[in-house]
């Protein structure tokens, strides 16, 4: 016998709520009746986070009356509908994905560089974030191994327009895919790559090296290896992101190693790294699939 958690009826098999896993008689089965509904604040369960009106210590509903939390939430039910989800604020949202966390940086960091070109401490940090290639400036300053994917051009603006527009278009769902901490290391590891292979390709020539270029493209070729059909826009032409992947790849061997000022080694590294992280949780997605269909 199993005892409804609404009612308290005891039935020989009752039917198990899909979101808070208890059980319920048929006239409490729906989430409806039984006050069970997707909340952001509520706790977790099962990696579904939901709310489940309880009353402190188990004591009657009209000796015990429900905390303000779950007033404020029967509130909200009413007002904006029973399925309503409340939204967390901007501030939870950006710094809830690494993604626009970065953006944020990267713009910061922009205006700072704006300001280098008036202002000599504005410029002094500027200069100790930038990286030089030459692995004997790595040594003295491995830090911008790091620091230089969050700068960008102090003067050609669509430099970082670029980058944080592919970022924030392609960010968000690679993170989902293959999970937020995932994506912060694939996406620092590119980084950090696209600068060693652009040393390894131009040689020790002390150049400064600033952008997210080389990351932004590993997240590119990430997604490129886990979803290759996926449809995107290159230049307002629409196609799969594989036929993407591989114009961006020619360009870059084409002309790798020229004089202008963008580092093609740099992009080129970045998505070869891409492509081994998306090659590998591609195969870890489906193992887990085989192993849940094995049950």
């Amino acid at each position: 016998m199993t005892k409804c958690q609404a009612c308290g009826k005891e039935e020989p098999a009752q039917q198990i709520c899909d979101v808070c896993g208890k059980a319920y008689c048929t006239d409490h089965i729906l989430r409806q009746d039984h006050n069970c509904f997707v909340d952001p604040r509520g706790i977790n369960m099962g990696g579904t986070r939901v709310y489940v009106r309880t009353y402190g210590t188990g004591a009657a509903k009209e000796t015990n009356p429900p905390k303000t939390d779950y007033y404020d939430k029967d509130m909200f039910e009413q007002k904006y509908g029973y399925n309503a989800v409340r939204e967390p604020p901007l501030w939870k949202k950006i710094i809830g994905s690494p993604t626009y966390v970065i953006i944020v940086i990267c713009v910061l960091l922009q205006i700072v560089a704006l300001l280098s070109l008036f202002n000599e401490m504005c410029d002094a940090v500027y200069q100790l974030l930038t990286l030089r290639a030459g692995f004997d400036y790595i040594v003295a300053r491995p830090w911008t191994l790091i620091t230089h994917m969050f700068l960008h051009s102090r003067v050609l603006i669509f430099h970082i327009l670029f980058n944080m527009f592919v970022l924030y278009s392609f960010g968000p769902y690679l993170e989902k895919m293959i999970g937020k901490k995932q994506f912060i290391l694939m996406y620092l590891v590119s980084g950090v790559i696209a600068a060693l292979g652009f040393i390894l390709v131009e040689g020790n020539t002390y150049v400064g090296l600033v952008g997210a270029s080389g990351a932004v493209y590993g997240v590119l070729g990430a997604i490129g290896m886990l979803k290759p059909n996926m449809k995107v826009y290159l230049y307002f032409i629409p196609m799969k992101i594989k036929y993407m992947i591989l114009i961006f790849i020619f360009i870059s061997l084409m002309f790798m190693g020229s004089s202008s000022l963008i580092a093609h080694a740099a992009h080129l590294s970045g998505i070869v790294v891409g492509l081994a992280f998306g090659y590998y949780y591609r195969n870890r997605l489906k193992n887990s699939v085989r192993g849940q269909n094995d049950y």
